[in-house]
């Protein structure tokens, strides 16, 4: 099974253990957000009333890219030198994320891909915010 701890503890420079795991918990997260994204997104536009879905359709697509983005940067350990980029990425995922939750949060009571992309969002959120708190 995928372990972002296990990679990020493979790099040659390592973070400290707290923010690894914090890092780890990012990563996941935005993984697995990704994945939920993608498959609303999908999932939206596959209903019969995609009117309706559009902007969680489109909100899902951004919010998948800004969290792929997100991953991708946080596993490359030597990149953890500019600080304030990894912030603002971050930061941006986190708000990509949000603007999802509430367009999903709309449907999620008819559309069971709208309920696991806010809980996937929900999850991705609470890890990026307590990694920003770490760096």
């Amino acid at each position: 099974m995928f372990s972002a701890e296990r990679l990020l503890q493979a790099h040659p420079v390592s973070a400290a253990a707290e923010t690894r795991a914090a890092t780890a918990r990012a990563v996941e997260a935005a993984l697995g957000c990704v994945a939920a994204c993608t498959a609303c997104a999908d999932g939206c536009l596959s209903e019969e009333d995609t009117a309706g879905l559009a902007r969680a359709a489109a909100a899902a697509e951004n919010c998948a890219t800004l969290c792929a983005a997100t991953a991708s940067a946080l596993l490359r350990q030597s990149g953890h030198a500019d600080r304030e980029g990894l912030i603002g990425l971050l930061q941006s995922c986190t708000s990509a994320c949000l603007r999802c939750e509430r367009e999903c949060r709309e449907h999620e009571m008819m559309h069971d891909h709208c309920r696991l992309c806010v809980e996937a969002t929900t999850a991705c959120v609470e890890a990026c915010e307590q990694l920003i708190a770490l760096l």
